[in-house]
């Protein structure tokens, strides 16, 4: 009698454990994470950066080459012509001579549940696609009428660190432009969740009989806050 009596208020008890144990009920489900976060879109955000530019046209003897100090911030949130969420961005290069940001340009953003875009001196681009999976291909130039240049995400949820910055989880996007002796292509973008991009690459050039003519830029992340 007692062994049963013993027996009916363990399976009683672990029955209720059961009951209001945290994540046991069938109809909770696991949120699914989109990498949204790679692409912040909150007010104050910023990022600070260092740019080194050059070019060369040997064809016309003309070459140069530029650094500066480069500070992008999300200022404010609208609705943009199509209905949607929209963050404009100010963008600002540090002043040497005045020793104060100077404001440079005005760039847009906008992140939807599928994708992020970004108009970049008044062109529109194709940044991200959502879920942010390694391999998953798409063409950044879909929203404007440049020719179509194929990118992935080459690289998902990576650490990566520059100077006394480091990043436990980064999305690498690159294109896939077959680079040969004549034409050199490259692009690549490097983003950290809940601060956005970090690294920027572009190499461009044409090597002819009378010379290489094209273009560098990097930009890499310096700081960053909110």
């Amino acid at each position: 009698m007692t062994s049963t009596f013993s027996t009916r208020h363990g399976l009683l008890a672990l029955g209720i454990l059961v009951l209001l144990a945290p994540g046991c009920r069938r109809d909770e489900t696991v949120p699914i994470d989109l990498g949204h976060t790679y692409f912040p879109v909150e007010v104050g955000t910023w990022a600070e950066y260092q740019v080194d530019s050059s070019w060369s046209f040997q064809s016309l003897g003309i070459s140069g080459a530029v650094r500066y100090r480069l500070r992008e911030v999300i200022d404010s949130v609208y609705t943009d012509p199509e209905g949607r969420t929209a963050q404009r961005i100010e963008r600002f290069v540090w002043d040497t001579l005045t020793n104060s940001w100077r404001i440079k340009d005005v760039w847009t953003q906008t992140r939807q549940a599928a994708y992020a875009e970004r108009t970049e001196e008044n062109v529109r681009l194709l940044k991200l696609t959502f879920p942010a999976k390694a391999g998953e291909r798409w063409n950044l130039n879909a929203l404007n009428d440049r020719p179509d240049m194929e990118v992935s995400h080459a690289s998902v949820d990576l650490p990566w660190q520059h100077g006394d910055l480091s990043f436990d989880s980064t999305l690498l996007v690159r294109n896939h432009y077959p680079n040969n002796l004549v034409d050199t292509l490259i692009y690549r973008e490097r983003y950290a969740r809940h601060v956005g991009l970090v690294e920027r690459v572009r190499d461009s050039s044409n090597t002819q009989a009378n010379g290489t003519n094209g273009w560098y830029f990097h930009q890499v992340i310096t700081a960053h806050g909110h």
